[in-house]
């Protein structure tokens, strides 16, 4: 099978997680930290970064890792050893938001602010480069000694594992991450083998996250479905 066409695992989620920490880049980059409510709003978003990627890792570690322990246990290893610095990144990061938390003189909030998007730049550029390493290296493995059918459920065992509010939240950023073609072939993936309200509840939220001219262009292709 032409590599092209084969299935990506990793794709999807990592679309997803690399326009999260687009998007909070620049809004941590936007924000006056020294204005208590617009400080508040990010710093929430900046919470559920850290909680989706550290579930991510952790989903990583455990269904996707050991399927290749005992192929390339040397391969693993090394990518655990990423993920425990990624932690301690993600627990750098935690700390400059509590710390700017408490700050209170509008000087130390403005600095604990900047702290913050060091921080997170650092998160930011680990992640981007570790996502681009495991859909190499991890991917190659996987495509080597599975086939697309065994990754596909590898797929849906873990969506469906995941408590509701988890995966409302992934899809919500992967639908941020995704190109409209490629959404189009995920809902039409959903209408396939899903019961019909999963579709409507994907479609009333791709209507919360995209602009109105991407979500017209979704809506038509699923017309004759939605008259």
């Amino acid at each position: 099978m032409n590599h092209e066409t084969r299935y990506n695992p990793f794709h999807q989620i990592h679309q997803g997680l690399r326009a999260m920490l687009y998007h909070c880049s620049l809004e941590v980059q936007h924000t006056d930290f020294s204005d208590d409510k617009t400080a508040a709003a990010t710093i929430a978003s900046l919470k559920e970064l850290i909680w989706l990627f550290e579930s991510h890792a952790h989903t990583e570690d455990t269904k996707v890792f050991s399927l290749i322990q005992e192929i390339a246990p040397e391969v693993v290893d090394d990518f655990e050893k990423q993920h425990d610095k990624d932690h301690m990144l993600a627990a750098h990061l935690q700390g400059c938001i509590e710390q700017s938390q408490v700050s209170g003189k509008t000087s130390d909030k403005i600095f604990a602010g900047r702290q913050l998007q060091f921080s997170l730049a650092e998160f930011t550029a680990f992640n981007l480069c570790h996502m681009n390493m495991e859909e190499v290296i991890i991917k190659e493995l996987l495509w080597q000694h599975f086939t697309d059918e065994q990754l596909h459920a590898l797929t849906m065992e873990i969506v469906a594992n995941l408590p509701p509010e988890k995966n409302a939240r992934y899809s919500y950023w992967m639908l941020k991450g995704l190109s409209t073609h490629e959404i189009v072939d995920w809902f039409k993936a959903i209408q396939a083998t899903a019961p019909s309200f999963v579709l409507d509840q994907m479609l009333e939220l791709a209507a919360s996250a995209l602009p109105a001219s991407q979500l017209n262009t979704i809506q038509d292709a699923f017309s004759a479905e939605l008259v």
